[in-house]
């Protein structure tokens, strides 16, 4: 093949002149550049399918293991959690101490029972509604007493006395109903929890009773106003408003002990409590109360 430059003769397959160096074989040239380009972006391709292919193994392989990861991490949670269920389970078992058959003590110091109250069988609520109830019906009558002294004492004094005895026997109809009816919605029995320790007691009414006592006593208070007697509409609204009632030792004027009805009375100034115990426990419960009250504290004994 000759170059159409300088003339020279070179060989057949050459591209470039031998004698002058000017490219005599474009054609051939352009197609091996071509082939060259063509395997160097083909080369490319694998290779860049290859590394996108041990990518995403790799990124798979992360999120089996980042899988795996989270469920081993999630079983140690709930073993773990079982375990301190259990461990808090034997825990609360171990701190706690049987005082009776029917009192614990707590790893806090405070004394716990329930009492199941008999409502036919012991009218100790009943008694003490009654007395706050005439307390109150007092202090109307003798407020209107004063009033009308100018009118003469015998017109005050019979109006005190009428007074005193419609409230009376309207106060006794009403309570006695309402017992009676409470007594039928708590199907005779009146649950209480008793949380005791050095500082006072609280007397916890259950749930269910304090919505049904709710009910009843709003029944009461309507009852009351309707018929006049305001005295019977606070004694209603005071036992709905209610769910428990704590008792601080060291305010307690005077306890008055009842071991023929498992009762005792804790009186404050404003407060008054009642206290239920089981006739085994009875003693129990008395002298911790006497030990936490003031020395001073006024002490009857029924």
């Amino acid at each position: 093949m000759y170059c159409e430059k300088c003339g020279y003769e070179n060989k057949d397959d050459a591209v470039f002149c031998e004698n002058c160096g000017e490219q005599i074989n474009k054609t051939e040239t352009e197609k091996v550049i071509e082939s060259d380009d063509a395997v160097a972006v083909e080369t490319a391709e694998i290779q860049e399918t290859s590394v996108a292919e041990k990518i995403e193994g790799i990124q798979e392989t992360e999120e089996i293991q980042e899988t795996e990861e989270i469920q081993e991490t999630e079983e140690i949670q709930e073993t773990e959690k079982i375990q301190e269920a259990a461990e808090f389970d034997e825990t609360a078992v171990e701190q706690s101490t049987i005082i009776s058959k029917n009192i614990t003590r707590s790893s806090e110091g405070s004394y716990n029972w329930m009492y199941e109250f008999s409502l036919w069988k012991n009218p100790a609520v009943l008694i003490t509604v009654f007395k706050v109830s005439l307390i109150a019906l007092m202090v109307p009558a003798l407020l209107m007493f004063f009033l009308t002294l100018g009118e003469g004492i015998g017109e005050a004094f019979n109006l005190l006395l009428s007074m005193i005895g419609i409230g009376f026997v309207l106060m006794t109809v009403l309570m006695v109903a309402g017992y009676v009816m409470l007594s039928i919605a708590y199907g005779g029995k009146y649950y209480v929890l008793f949380k005791m320790d050095k500082k006072g007691v609280n007397h916890i009414q259950l749930d269910k009773q304090h919505k049904e006592a709710q009910a009843l006593g709003f029944l009461t208070a309507l009852t009351g106003l309707s018929s006049g007697n305001i005295s019977a509409a606070g004694a209603g609204l005071l036992g709905a408003s209610k769910k428990s009632l704590y008792t601080n030792f060291k305010k307690v004027k005077s306890v008055k002990f009842s071991p023929r009805m498992n009762t005792i009375y804790l009186n404050e100034s404003f407060n008054k409590n009642q206290i239920y115990a089981e006739g085994e426990d009875f003693d129990f419960v008395k002298e911790f109360i006497l030990e936490n009250c003031p020395k001073n504290v006024k002490i009857i004994e029924k």
